[in-house]
């Protein structure tokens, strides 16, 4: 996505380098990524990886006005209720900032499920996002990212959503990456 929006990409880079620098990466930068994780939020809304989950009534209930058994399984499409026009604006286009602090209070809770909700949301969902975020920052400082021209990303929904075909990308190094990115880089490249 941040391929497609050289904006976002370069505030992302941006981000990064005023809040961690040439120097490593530490404990203490976390919270201070606020637009990578935003970015984070805003890939897994448009590209959920479980793009739908079934659930079963622990009893009958009514639902949407329809009587329900327990035995009924019940379908969320995260995917389509992350594009659903009543809850999001623009919702096919990319935009981070929906996911500024204070539109994020003033959603739903539930219009945004990428792990799930309630009592069985996904028990890594924190962490996973905190680590997203930071492989995101590590990326983002060493290399920038440009489209394939002519790619457009087709979801292929399985247990997980994948790009069919795969996800091309055209990666350069970026000039002032740090000396331990440029070895990674020139170690990935031997390989």
């Amino acid at each position: 996505m941040l391929a497609k929006d050289q904006t976002s990409q370069q505030r992302a880079y941006d981000e990064v380098a005023n809040v961690v620098g040439a120097g490593p990466f530490t404990a203490a930068h976390i919270d201070r990524l606020v637009f990578c994780r935003q970015v984070i939020s805003e890939a897994m809304r448009l590209y959920p990886a479980a793009p739908g989950v079934g659930r079963l009534p622990n009893g009958p209930m009514v639902l949407g006005g329809s009587q329900i058994s327990a035995r009924t399984r019940v379908h969320i499409p995260i995917f389509a209720l992350h594009r659903n026009t009543r809850l999001w604006e623009n919702p096919n286009a990319f935009d981070p900032d929906r996911f500024a602090a204070d539109k994020v209070k003033a959603r739903s809770r539930y219009a945004f499920l990428p792990f799930g909700g309630g009592p069985r949301v996904c028990i890594g969902a924190s962490f996973a996002t905190i680590e997203a975020a930071v492989i995101l920052a590590v990326l983002i400082r060493a290399f920038r990212f440009l489209p394939v021209a002519g790619h457009k990303p087709k979801p292929v929904a399985r247990v997980t959503l994948r790009p069919a075909g795969g996800m091309p990308l055209l990666i350069a190094a970026r000039a002032n990456q740090p000396v331990a990115e440029r070895a990674f880089s020139k170690a990935r490249k031997a390989s």
